[in-house]
């Protein structure tokens, strides 16, 4: 199929009759037009997915799940008496002078249909083109609906709706001739049929015939209803994924003078709130809409609590519009999403997990680890590749791996993930030894190695889990790695920059590395382009097994590290 330009759009105005607000009421935990978001954005056809409203709280949350609203609809086109084509002409046409480009063909996908999944819209434009139609409209079979069943109450007398066509009075609903009703769920339509003929079916239109289930469209609370029960079921393919959003601004007022700006996830610091907002003002703020808070407001804030996914570097950008900032707190133990060198130059003081007897009771990160050695070692990543394409135990061979009691590993840093790991392996009746240069050797029950060479010479598992800092910062080069025991396994849970990606790659081809498992990259923030070397060599081979910097994230973990912080925070007032 040639490459189209395709848009499509949803119109989703504040006003409704049938149900108040219905385009964000919530059904099943989500508003209702994030179900056709959803739709639209997991669509492989739709080039452009936009949202036409006259509503701020709509385009808000249209936004907050991935569409994109470039205009608010004129209020003349969002009345109760304005033509569904209208408002579409006006969304196209307004599309397409903003980005600058004409679309081939137009789809609307209404926000009152939720379960429509994406591959129908897809089929449904995938007919449109190739029929050559002036429209495509999803249609779904009537049944109990059917027109011969169809009455008309005369002096209260029921009668046929259509005289020259009678029910029979035996007629079985199986044995009625096929018929259909528009759904409401897919019009999909070539530019001109819209924009020059100003229709939305044209002088050919196709029939795009869909399950009643996909056809659900609410119009009143019994739709409405009938929808959640489906979805409850879990039989919806549209239920948008949990995503946490902090995009609005939240400002919450104590007494006190002191504010604290939040750009975490809100939803761990419900257990905290009403310990916070005792001691402070809150303002909870997602870091990109750190610019909109008012200034006064900004004025007042003392602390920040960053985010710590690593997309976002906490640098001079962010830093410059909190001119009386102190503290900077960071619920983890690395700080490499922290420009450093800028938080000095402005005397700023960080407050982060540092003391093993503050993290002791924090696992994530050492299960995870735990979870990637095994997932290397085991060649989960090729197991899993096989069954995808369709294969399995005729390539077993290809997916055996190792127990770990055949390793000897080595843990390169000795702190609580070092230590939690130990315990897991001597579970699995695992040797392992220890390299750390700030351990003291009082536990005669490890086998410690003060010499990093001959640590390596003995080690055929490599554990990197040592906090990343000046000393080792590129650490794990090629003639350090080439020490290891001939077809050694590698997996990183400390940080990307402890190795060089490009040695690990050369050590991968030679065959002196079997296997190698991380969790984490060099300049992480950066990682999207997709131009990362390790992340191109891992699509290519089934021995680089990659994460996106997950260890620590379990709601347990994040919740007692946000309690640590947060009591280090208020303790300083």
């Amino acid at each position: 199929m040639i490459k189209k330009n395709i848009l499509g759009v949803i119109l989703a105005r504040a006003g409704s009759k049938g149900i108040k607000k219905k385009n964000i009421k919530i059904l099943s935990g989500h508003p209702l037009i994030s179900y056709s978001i959803y739709a639209g954005k997991k669509s492989k056809l739709i080039t452009k997915l936009i949202v036409s409203t006259d509503s701020n709280k709509i385009a808000k949350i249209s936004k907050n799940y991935g569409a994109k609203v470039p205009f608010i609809r004129p209020k003349h086109l969002a009345k109760d008496a304005t033509w569904s084509r209208d408002a579409l002409k006006h969304a196209v046409l307004e599309a397409e002078k903003i980005y600058g480009e004409t679309y081939d063909y137009i789809i609307e996908i209404p926000a009152v249909a939720p379960l429509r999944p994406s591959h129908q819209i897809d089929l449904a434009i995938k007919k449109l083109i190739k029929t050559k139609a002036d429209s495509v409209i999803g249609m779904t079979q009537v049944f109990d609906k059917h027109p011969l069943r169809m009455k008309k109450i005369i002096n209260g007398n029921i009668a046929d709706y259509n005289p020259l066509e009678k029910e029979g009075e035996s007629s079985r609903r199986q044995d009625l001739k096929p018929c259909y009703v528009r759904n409401g769920s897919i019009y999909a339509m070539r530019r001109d049929t819209i924009i020059k003929n100003f229709s939305r079916v044209g002088k050919i239109s196709k029939g795009f015939i869909m399950k009643g289930i996909y056809s659900v469209n609410i119009d009143d609370i019994t739709d409405f209803y009938t929808a959640e029960k489906i979805i409850e079921k879990g039989i919806c393919e549209n239920k948008p994924k949990k995503k946490i959003s902090i995009e609005k601004i939240t400002h919450i007022k104590s007494k006190k003078k002191i504010t604290i700006l939040i750009s975490y996830p809100k939803e761990f610091f419900s257990p905290f709130e009403k310990k916070l907002s005792k001691k402070f003002n809150i303002i909870f703020c997602n870091i990109k809409k750190i610019k909109d808070i008012k200034k006064n407001l900004l004025n007042q804030v003392i602390a920040w609590l960053v985010p710590t996914n690593g997309l976002i570097k906490i640098e001079k950008k962010y830093l410059e519009n909190l001119k009386f900032l102190k503290y900077i707190v960071s619920p983890a133990t690395g700080l490499t999403h922290i420009d450093l060198e800028e938080i000095k130059k402005r005397k700023l003081k960080i407050i982060k997990l540092e003391k093993i007897s503050e993290t002791k009771n924090i696992f994530a990160s050492s299960e995870y680890c735990l979870l990637l050695l095994l997932a290397t070692i085991r060649k989960l990543k090729k197991a899993i590749k096989i069954v995808d394409q369709g294969g399995w135990r005729d390539q077993e061979k290809l997916a055996r791996g190792n127990e770990l009691s055949r390793f000897k590993f080595g843990i390169f840093g000795y702190g609580r993930i070092g230590k939690n790991i130990s315990r897991y392996l001597k579970t699995m009746n695992a040797k392992f030894h220890v390299y750390d240069p700030y351990l003291n050797n009082k536990n005669k029950k490890i086998k410690q190695y003060k010499n990093i060479n001959k640590f390596l010479k003995n080690t055929e598992c490599l554990i990197i889990c040592a906090s990343l800092n000046k000393k080792n910062y590129n650490y794990f080069n090629y003639s350090k790695m080439k020490m290891l025991k001939k077809n050694a396994v590698v997996v990183n849970i400390s940080r990307g920059e402890i190795i060089i990606e490009k040695d690990i790659i050369k050590l991968l081809n030679e065959k002196h590395i079997s296997s190698f498992g991380t969790d984490v990259l060099t300049n992480e923030n950066k990682i999207l382009n997709g131009k990362n070397i390790l992340v191109q060599y891992a699509k290519k081979n089934d021995n680089v097994l990659i994460s996106p910097h997950i260890a620590g994230l379990t709601y347990e973990s994040e919740t007692k590290a946000i309690k640590i912080v947060l009591n280090k925070m208020i303790n300083l007032f």
